[in-house]
């Protein structure tokens, strides 16, 4: 809720400190990510990709740009690429695995998207984003009573956002 403000902190930061210290990529991934927060996508990729131009192997960088292109419907391609590369790096993190899912399910292989999204669930159990991406595969599938069962199991949830539970 304070992304304006933390993004004048971020960016009175890189202003104050050499271009190569180890903290601006950090940086400009917080304040890319605030951009995005805050609905300013030109900005939040270029930051986003700012970041990796300077460390290009840092897989939580890498899934939130590929996620945030998958769910836009861009770069489908590159975003694929990406995020498996970040899984590469990063195994077994549940919400890296759901992007490569996503990004699947984007590109309609609702088998492999499927294989994605069962084990980042079976990774984060109760997270309603990834359950919904699960359900929604399911669907697609044609494993519609599956499907049911899952987005009535994320009604349930603490952590169930209003906007979700009133879809």
């Amino acid at each position: 809720q304070y992304y304006k403000k933390s993004i004048k902190y971020y960016s009175l930061s890189l202003e104050k400190i050499n271009k190569d210290h180890f903290l601006v990529p950090k940086i400009l991934y917080r304040r890319g990510s605030s951009y995005e927060r805050l609905g300013d996508w030109d900005n939040a990729e270029k930051d986003l990709m700012e970041s990796l131009k300077i460390k290009p192997n840092q897989p939580q960088v890498m899934n939130y740009l590929a996620y945030s292109w998958v769910d836009k419907g861009i770069n489908l391609d590159k975003g694929l690429d990406m995020l498996i590369q970040a899984n590469n790096l990063k195994q077994e993190d549940g919400y890296i695995i759901d992007s490569v899912g996503w990004a699947y399910h984007a590109k309609k292989d609702y088998i492999k998207a499927g294989k994605y999204l069962q084990r980042a669930v079976e990774l984060l159990p109760e997270d309603p984003i990834i359950n919904d991406h699960y359900a929604d595969n399911l669907w697609m599938l044609k494993k519609n009573i599956q499907a049911r069962y899952v987005w009535n199991s994320i009604l349930k949830f603490d952590e169930t956002d209003k906007k979700l539970k009133d879809i």
